[in-house]
């Protein structure tokens, strides 16, 4: 009879928990927003750059509810995942303006909340409140997206493709000597890590 009473009990402090997040999401909602792109295409310095022009009022000339001053605030909040690495921000802005340097690439994902205040397009929606939205921004690492197909396909799938890809004319010079190896490793013998070494 406890038990049942604990997992009763449980069940409806989590029923609460989902309920009131769902009804403050009516209220304040969020909106997340993903960021990736190749190494070195400027995922860090974008987020950065977005986030301090919102903060400090910088030039957003096609950004309309600022260019026509409908932004009240925009301010950093505590991110909603702490299992997540929080965005350094305040690092990356330091190194662009301080130190003059290219912030480091991103290596793993990360994410900043950022809370715009802002008054209504819509008259009507004006009567009421401000609107405020939460925007979770998450900094990707764009090389990830390159493996993405790789969830679709076994190794053995994947092997005989990159085989195939290295013996096209525009790649075959460069892999000749890969290609060679190779082809004298027996691919049913017992794993050897010297092999593997010199395949790498």
């Amino acid at each position: 009879m406890a038990s049942s009473l604990t997992t009763f009990t449980d069940e409806a402090r989590i029923a609460l928990d989902t309920l009131s997040g769902r009804a403050a999401g009516l209220f304040s909602p969020s909106l997340r927003l993903g960021v990736t792109g190749l190494s070195r295409a400027g995922k860090t310095v974008f987020i950065s750059a977005l986030v301090h022009n919102l903060i400090h009022g910088g030039r957003l000339p096609l950004f309309e509810a600022q260019k026509s001053g409908r932004i009240a605030r925009a301010f950093l909040e505590e991110q909603p995942d702490d299992a997540v690495p929080r965005f350094q921000y305040e690092d990356h802005v330091a190194a662009l303006v301080n130190d003059r340097v290219w912030p480091d690439s991103t290596r793993a994902i990360s994410e900043l909340r950022l809370t715009i205040e802002y008054e209504s397009a819509s008259g009507w929606n004006r009567l009421f409140s401000a609107g405020k939205l939460s925007i979770d921004i998450v900094d990707y690492p764009g090389e990830w997206l390159l493996d993405l197909p790789l969830l679709g396909k076994s190794f053995a799938d994947f092997s005989r493709e990159a085989v195939e890809l290295a013996a096209l004319p525009v790649r075959s010079d460069l892999s000749q000597a890969w290609r060679e190896l190779a082809s004298t490793v027996n691919p049913d013998a017992d794993a050897d890590e010297m092999t593997a070494r010199r395949l790498a």
